[in-house]
């Protein structure tokens, strides 16, 4: 496991980023994943934004070993901040995998999928008598959307799968 530093944190965040080598500010430097920030923590409110920021976050769990918790996931660290959490996780690697297991344990997130399902499905039903082709567009959607689901879940569990078996194999080797 390489040791955290400033340059191949900034490494990982050029290979994510929109616009690779353009100016950013060093005090929440992970909205600068995406072009022209307007507000901190502006990464996180679009589907790109948060695309670019979890591959970044995964990739930086897998090469330093740790698992940031909920509140890092959320937080808006500076570059210097960000690399003294790493460090900090890399010296407790347990809080690494009780973090894991809290995401784990929190599961993929079934129950939004299985409510747009339902909403889905009672707007198909009703559509069916008076515009029966939006009916069967929409219900085409709904399927679409679930293999996305499905893929998107084969995805997160092979991840976790493997950040877990790093985290531990990493926790034996350092007791």
């Amino acid at each position: 496991m390489p040791a955290v530093n400033r340059q191949s944190v900034l490494e990982i965040f050029e290979r994510h980023r929109a616009a690779a080598g353009a100016p950013f500010e060093e005090s929440n430097f992970l909205d600068y994943l995406i072009e022209n920030p307007k507000h901190i923590g502006a990464v996180r409110n679009s589907f790109l934004g948060l695309r670019r920021y979890n591959a970044f976050i995964e990739e930086a769990q897998l090469l330093y070993n740790v698992c940031f918790s909920l509140a890092d996931f959320n937080a808006s660290y500076s570059v210097a901040a960000f690399v003294l959490r790493v460090s900090n996780l890399q010296a407790s690697p347990r809080g690494s995998v009780t973090s894991l297991r809290n995401q784990q344990r929190g599961g993929f997130g079934w129950h939004a999928v299985v409510f747009g399902n339902l909403l889905g499905l009672c707007l198909a039903s009703g559509l069916f008598s008076t515009a029966p082709a939006a009916s069967y567009a929409l219900a085409l959607t709904i399927t679409t959307a679930d293999l996305l689901a499905i893929r998107a879940f084969a995805r997160w569990r092979s991840y976790s799968k493997r950040l877990m078996l790093q985290l531990t194999h990493g926790y034996r080797n350092d007791a």
